[in-house]
Order: C-alpha cells, then structure tokens, then sequence
C-alpha cells in the first residue's frame, strides 16, 4: 500500500518564514512555516491525499513508534533536553495524579514516551549540543574575563569571573542551574557579553566561534541565561546531508537551517533558555547529562548503490536517505515495517509488490504499509523513515 499523506506547516515563533516555501517550491503564508510532520502523533496530523481521514484514523489509531518532520529555522529553538524512557513515564504520571492539563503552559511531559532525535540537513545547518570539554569553557571564560578587563566591560568582568570560580570549584552542573536561576547581574553581563562579542569579531580562538552567535541571541532575548549557556556547548554546522543525533538528556539549541528529522514519536520538551515558555529548573537538572563530549557530525553509510543509512542508537526508527537517477533504481527493497518516505529533490517513483505505484515531487511524502518490497525510480531524492 502506497498513499500520500499531507499537512500544513506549524507556525512557531522561530520557524523561517522562507526556507520551506524557496526549498520546496511551496507558497508562503506569510508566517513563520517552522516545521511539518508525518506521523501519528496528535500534536499534527498528516491527512491522507484525497480523503478527510487522517493517518492515525486510517491506521485504526495504532501508532508508529516514530515521527518524521521537516524543520525550517529562522531563529534559535529554545535550548532543551528530552527525557529517557523512565523520566518520561514517571514524570507524565506525576503531572496527570496532580490534575495538569495535557496543554497546561506549566506541564513539562504530554506524553510518557522518550525522545530520542536525529536531524539531518537539507541546507548548511547550525546547531548547539551537548556541552564542551570543560578545558574548553574553562580557557574560553578566562579569555573573556581579560577581554572584558580591557575593555572596561566591569559586570562581565566580575560575572566571567564568578562563572570561573564555580566551574571550577563545583563544575558544569551548578553553573548551569545558578545561570538558568537567572542571578541579579545576569541582564547586565548578557549585555556586555555581546558588546565583548561585536569587539571581538575575526579572532581565531577557543571562544571565537561561540561568542560570534552572541549578538544574535542576545538580540532576540535581552538577558536571557541561554545567552551565556550558548558559550557552554558545541557549535556544530552540519553540510547538507549531514547529520547530527541527540540522545535522551543532551542539552541542545537548533540555530538555522532546514532540515529532515526523525524522533521517538513523542512531544516531551524540558526548556533551559532563549524561550518565553515555562522553564523548570529542578526537573530540567534531574534529566540533563552533563558528561561533556566532542561532537562531529554524522556520514550516511552506504547499504547499497543509491540507499544510505544514517547510524542511530535509537531504537524507534531508522532513517535512510534514497538517491536515485538515470544509472541506478532501487528495485525490491524490503522494509519489515510501516514506513513513511518524504522527496526532498527531484521526483520519483515509488512501486510496491502489490502493484501500487506513487510519483512523489519535491515536498511530497507518502506512507508505505503491508507490501513484501518497494521500488524507487526517478531522478531524486527521498528520506525514507521506518523502524
């Protein structure tokens, strides 16, 4: 079984008001068009083509264990962290035995699942995950504390060096919560920081590339934590077709760019900074990892000429990317279960065991069920999403 399945884009405050409509040749609303998804959670609901029936009625409501979306940002995402399994599941109980609405703006899980996620970019993408070798953020707040000094910035100055002391004497964890738990001079040092940033500009340093996103978010959000939070964490920009993956507790921040992205279909976000929504500190603490780590982004690996695998740890989907053209075709592919593939250049052809057959164009997605194999023809590409 072959059907298209369509939705409209959400229109979050961050999303790009361009990067979907120009990429996919799609009209603009004249929103923000931040992210479209597929799938079968009830925060969006792809319809099926030419019905009014959408995919999780025409699945008798059985849920995939995935969710496939297209992400455009035009802003910074608010920084963030997704509970493991357990979190997940106890913190939902927790919330529903204390009466919270499912759309409560205080509630931190709307579902008892974890969320596990993977995005892979469509154009140049940048990102914040995972934090830095403390080496790193130690050398990089030190810089900062001198280049302040020389440049009369006293908050920053004093701020820069507080954050060294506590680095060092009680590590990433407790500055992490005494930032978010915003201190008195923290509006004051956000400023400076950016100020520090603009006289910084072409320097080639530890801090360089994470003091160069201050301006922008201090911008958007006068002295919030994340401001300072940002300068903790790995900048990464992803080449197109690359891809990055975060597991339950990396703290995060997508930036810009468009991308693809998969997760376990679930809608638990716990926000740490450059948000206006409701942060909780202490839950947010109980599900961070703050092991530092070293990011590099992920290579799709070869399955056969023409499909490639993304490498994931997740155990709720798989992610492949298909390349077809007029040398190769992807002939009797055999998925074990249902799946949901989205055309992100080109057009092609998509045939199943049965006999059914579907030609996807650029920004069109369908679901595959109940066939032996699949076939892809054509000349393009597709992202292919099962489990």
């Amino acid at each position: 079984m072959i059907r298209k399945i369509v939705n409209q884009a959400r229109a979050y405050a961050w999303g790009s008001t361009t990067l979907i409509p120009d990429y996919f040749n799609l009209p603009a609303t004249g929103a923000p068009m931040a992210e479209i998804w597929f799938g079968t959670h009830a925060g969006s609901l792809p319809r099926v083509a030419g019905t009014e029936q959408d995919l999780l009625a025409f699945r008798d409501g059985k849920q995939l264990p995935f969710l496939l979306k297209i992400l455009a940002a035009g802003g910074p995402l608010s920084i963030q962290a997704h509970p493991n399994k357990e979190q997940a599941l106890a913190g939902f109980e927790r919330e529903n035995a204390l009466g919270l609405a499912l759309d409560d703006p205080n509630r931190n899980y709307r579902d008892d699942h974890h969320k596990p996620e993977m995005l892979v970019a469509l154009t140049p993408f940048l990102a914040l995950t995972g934090f830095r070798p403390l080496v790193d953020i130690m050398v990089s707040f030190q810089r900062i504390v001198m280049l302040a000094q020389n440049l009369e910035l006293r908050v920053l100055e004093t701020a820069a060096a507080d954050w060294v002391q506590v680095l060092r004497q009680s590590g990433i964890e407790v500055l992490f919560s005494g930032l978010l738990n915003r201190p008195e001079n923290l509006a004051e040092a956000c400023e400076q920081l950016a100020v520090l940033a603009e006289a910084s500009r072409g320097n080639q340093n530890v801090e360089s590339q994470n003091l160069a996103i201050v301006p922008s978010l201090q911008s958007k959000y006068p002295g919030d934590p994340g401001v300072v939070i940002s300068q903790l964490l790995n900048l990464i920009e992803l080449a197109p077709m690359q891809a990055v993956e975060l597991a339950a507790g990396n703290v995060h921040c997508y930036l810009e760019g468009l991308g693809v992205e998969i997760m376990a279909s679930s809608d638990n976000v716990l926000r740490g900074g450059l948000t206006q929504k409701h942060i909780d500190v202490t839950e947010l603490r109980n599900i961070v990892d703050f092991s530092t780590l070293e990011i590099e982004p992920l290579e799709a690996a070869t399955e056969v000429n023409g499909l490639y695998r993304y490498p994931s740890e997740a155990e709720d989907y798989l992610l492949y990317r298909v390349e077809v053209g007029g040398q190769n075709l992807l002939a009797d592919l055999t998925l074990a279960n249902d799946s949901i593939v989205i055309c992100t250049a080109g057009e092609l052809a998509v045939g199943d065991s049965t006999g059914e057959r579907e030609v996807l164009h650029k920004g069109e997605a369908a679901y595959l069920s109940g066939a032996k194999f699949y076939s892809f023809s054509g000349a393009g590409t597709a992202f292919l999403a099962t489990s």
